[in-house]
C-alpha cells in the first residue's frame, strides 16, 4: 500500500517535547552526546586517561573517574566485547611495562562490567525478580507505603545533603556514580523503608542508562535480597560517606 510521500519533520512539528521538557532535556543535551561515533570518542577517552588510576580513583565522585559508558552500552552504540577488548589491550601493555597500578586497575574495571553480565544471568534465570525478591526473606517485610516520604526523596529533599545532591543530580542529568547510587539507595530502603520497588522503577524512568537487569540487580543487592547482597539491617551512613568520598 503506498502512503504518499514522506516529509522530514523536526521534533517540535513532531511535538514529542512539551514546555515542561525543554528545560531537563537541555541539561542532559549538555552532559551527554549520544551516537556511536561519540561512544567511540568516550571509550577512547576513558581507556586513555581515568582507567589508569581507576583502582585509586573509581570511588570519588566529584570528577570524571569512571568510564560513564553506561547510556552508550545500554544503547547498543558499544558492545561489552568491544570495552573488554579494550581493558585486555591496556592490561597486556602495562603488564610488559611493570605498572602494577595499571593492572589492577583493569582488574576492577574488569570485574565491575562482569556484575552487568550478572545482572543478565540472575534475570533470565529468575524472571520474576523485577517484580518480587529473588530470597523470601522480606516477603512479610511490613514497607512503609507512604507516597510523601517517596516524593521528597525523589525531589531532593529529605536533609542529608549527599542524598539530596544525588537525587537532584539524577533528576539533571540522568546519571549517576555507582557509589551515590548505593548510597541513596540504601536511604531508601533502610532509613525511609519504603519498598524496593518504588525506587527502582522511579530509576527505570529517570537513569540515561536505565537497564532493566543492573536496575533489578542493584535495588535486590541494596535490599538484601540476594544472597550475596546487603543485609536489610546495614545502614551506609551517608554523613559518614560524603566525608569519606571528599578524600
Amino acid at each position: 500500500m503506498f502512503l504518499g510521500p514522506v516529509f522530514n519533520l523536526s521534533v517540535e512539528d513532531l511535538e514529542l517535547e512539551d514546555e515542561s521538557d525543554k528545560g531537563s532535556n537541555a541539561l542532559l543535551a549538555r552532559a551527554w552526546a549520544p551516537g556511536w561515533a561519540n561512544a567511540d570518542k568516550a571509550l577512547e577517552a576513558f581507556m586513555n586517561g581515568p582507567l589508569i588510576e581507576y583502582a585509586k580513583n573509581r570511588q570519588k565522585v566529584d570528577s570524571a573517574t569512571t568510564s560513564l559508558l553506561s547510556p552508550h552500552l545500554h544503547y547498543g552504540e558499544l558492545s561489552i566485547r568491544k570495552v573488554f577488548r579494550c581493558a585486555s589491550m591496556k592490561q597486556v601493555l602495562w603488564v610488559k611495562e611493570g605498572n602494577l597500578e595499571g593492572e589492577e586497575s583493569v582488574n576492577l574495571f574488569v570485574r565491575s562490567i562482569g556484575f552487568r553480565e550478572y545482572s543478565r544471568y540472575l534475570s533470565f534465570n529468575f524472571p520474576f525478580t523485577h517484580e518480587r525478591s529473588l530470597l523470601s526473606n522480606l516477603k512479610n517485610f511490613p514497607w512503609r507505603v507512604d507516597e510523601g516520604y517517596f516524593k521528597i526523596w525523589r525531589q531532593g529533599r529529605t536533609g542529608y545533603p549527599l542524598v539530596d545532591a544525588g537525587m537532584r543530580e539524577l533528576w539533571a542529568t540522568g546519571w549517576l556514580h555507582n557509589r551515590v547510587r548505593v548510597i541513596v539507595s540504601s536511604f531508601f530502603v533502610k532509613f525511609l523503608q519504603l519498598p524496593w520497588r518504588w525506587g527502582m522503577k522511579y530509576f527505570w524512568d529517570t537513569l540515561l542508562d536505565a537497564d532493566l537487569e543492573c536496575d533489578v540487580l542493584g535495588w535486590q543487592y541494596i535490599s538484601g535480597s540476594l544472597p550475596d547482597g546487603h543485609e536489610l539491617d546495614r545502614i551506609d551512613n551517608p554523613q559518614v560517606a560524603m566525608n569519606l568520598l571528599r578524600c
